[in-house]
């Protein structure tokens, strides 16, 4: 899988976005507005680019935590991944507080 199909897909399946300022041979994305402050973070996924601009690799933002990182295990179907990104999703909606 490429990262140009993965951006496809994570955008057109789930609207989500990049960070166009972000730079280095991965990219962030965010759920809605691109929030990186810790107590409001809209974070997703971290996918990491190797050779030939396929994916390297996929960090599950909502389910990692500062001691340990979740990652996809690739390869992985397209199926199986819009499983893996709507339950992430899931979690970051039942992580936000509630606004008063």
């Amino acid at each position: 899988m490429t990262v140009d199909e993965l951006h496809t897909f994570l955008s057109s399946t789930f609207d989500l976005v990049t960070d166009p300022v972000e730079r280095g041979s991965a990219r962030t994305y965010f759920l809605g507005n691109v929030v990186w402050h810790p107590s409001a973070t809209t974070r997703i996924l971290r996918v990491g680019c190797g050779v030939n601009n396929h994916v390297s690799h996929i960090k599950l933002c909502v389910s990692s935590d500062n001691n340990n990182s979740v990652f996809v295990r690739l390869p992985v179907t397209w199926p199986e991944l819009e499983r893996i990104v709507a339950s992430e999703i899931s979690l970051q909606a039942r992580n936000q507080p509630l606004s008063t």
